[in-house]
């Protein structure tokens, strides 16, 4: 196997394994929280918007490719609008981020490995990728005319998102802290 083919390969099956864990927080997230969901596009804590913050950061392209491709999947088992609404949220899902991050990257000077990320860039992080996907969702719902209150799914998304985001951030800090805490033990 030539290194070139090997490369893409794994990239490849970094997608799909990507995506696979965005399905699944997306499901789960679904499930535990199908009592705070104003629809099925917009809950109060919506865990997988911290994955729509990390994917991009961490794997880039693949990540919003993966964000994008699993988006079609929970999109599709949720929605049962035509095919070009379900790309367009898939789409959307996937793209909305990249905004929210290019105007933290302009508020904010992080080293390029993120190791210098404080909590206030997180709090940052979310609103900004928040807002972005919740301005975005919102102006599609509006000009395709879905009959949908705006206002109502506009704070619901951005609040949901950025709950979602802190709980996530939130745990991994932790699970970081213990572990780190016992290395120096």
């Amino acid at each position: 196997m030539t290194a070139a083919l090997k490369d893409v390969l794994v990239r490849v099956l970094l997608v799909i394994g990507l995506a696979l864990v965005w399905y699944g927080v997306a499901s789960a997230n679904g499930f535990v929280f199908q009592k705070l969901a104003l629809s099925p596009n917009a809950h109060l804590i919506f865990l997988p918007a911290a994955l729509r913050i990390i994917y991009p950061l961490v794997f880039r392209a693949a990540g919003v490719l993966a964000i994008i491709m699993a988006s079609y999947f929970v999109v599709q088992d949720r929605v049962n609008d035509g095919i070009i609404d379900i790309i367009s949220l898939a789409v959307m899902s996937g793209l909305a981020p990249l905004a929210g991050i290019g105007v933290f990257k302009r508020l904010f000077t992080v080293k390029p490995d993120l190791a210098d990320l404080k909590a206030v860039h997180f709090v940052a992080l979310g609103a900004l990728c928040a807002a972005s996907n919740a301005l975005l969702l919102n102006a599609y719902f509006i000009l395709s005319g879905h009959p949908l209150q705006p206002l109502d799914l506009l704070i619901t998304i951005f609040i949901g998102d950025v709950m979602g985001t802190l709980i996530v951030m939130l745990i991994v800090s932790f699970v970081l802290t213990f572990f780190i805490s016992r290395r120096r033990v």
